[in-house]
C-alpha cells in the first residue's frame, strides 16, 4: 500500500515554527508588561509619599527653600509616574498586538492542518476503495479457478 503524502507538509512545518515564534514574542511582550505594571505601581506609591510629604508639610512652618524642595519632589513624582504610565500604555497595546499577530498565526497553521486532515481522509477512502477493489478481483479469480473456468 502506498503511503500517504501531503505536498504541502513544509508548508504546515513553516506555519508550526512561526507560530512558535509568535507565541515567544507574546511570552516577552506579556513579560514586559507585567515588568511595567511594577513600575507604574511603584511610581504610584513614590507620588503618594510625596503627597504625603507636601501634607505633613502643610501644618509647619517652612522655608522659602523647603516649600520649593516639595514642590519639585511632589513634580518629579507626578512626571515619573505619567512616564510609568505611559510605558505601561505602550506595553498594554503591544501585548494586543502581538495576541492578534500569534491568533493569526495559530489561524495560518490551522488552516493547513485541516487541509492536511481533509486530504488524508479522502486518500484513505481513495486506498481503501483501491484495496477492496483488487481484493475482489482476487476473490472473483479464485472463484473461477476454483469452479475450473480457468
Amino acid at each position: 500500500m502506498k503511503r500517504f503524502r501531503f505536498p504541502l507538509e513544509r508548508v504546515l512545518r513553516l506555519r508550526e515554527l512561526h507560530e512558535r515564534d509568535q507565541a515567544r514574542v507574546l511570552g516577552e511582550a506579556l513579560h514586559a508588561e507585567r515588568e511595567q505594571r511594577a513600575a507604574l505601581e511603584r511610581a504610584h506609591a513614590g507620588l503618594e509619599r510625596a503627597g504625603e510629604q507636601v501634607v505633613r508639610g502643610a501644618g509647619v512652618d517652612l522655608t522659602a527653600g523647603a516649600l520649593r524642595n516639595l514642590g519639585l519632589t511632589l513634580q518629579a513624582a507626578m512626571l515619573a509616574a505619567e512616564a510609568a504610565a505611559d510605558a505601561h500604555r505602550a506595553a498594554t497595546e503591544s501585548v494586543v498586538r502581538e495576541q492578534d499577530r500569534f491568533k493569526e498565526a495559530r489561524r495560518d497553521r490551522r488552516v493547513i492542518e485541516k487541509l492536511r486532515e481533509k486530504r488524508h481522509m479522502d486518500w484513505s477512502v481513495t486506498s481503501a476503495r483501491a484495496e477492496q477493489k483488487e481484493n475482489d478481483s482476487l476473490t472473483e479469480a479464485r472463484r473461477h479457478i476454483a469452479r475450473g473456468d480457468a
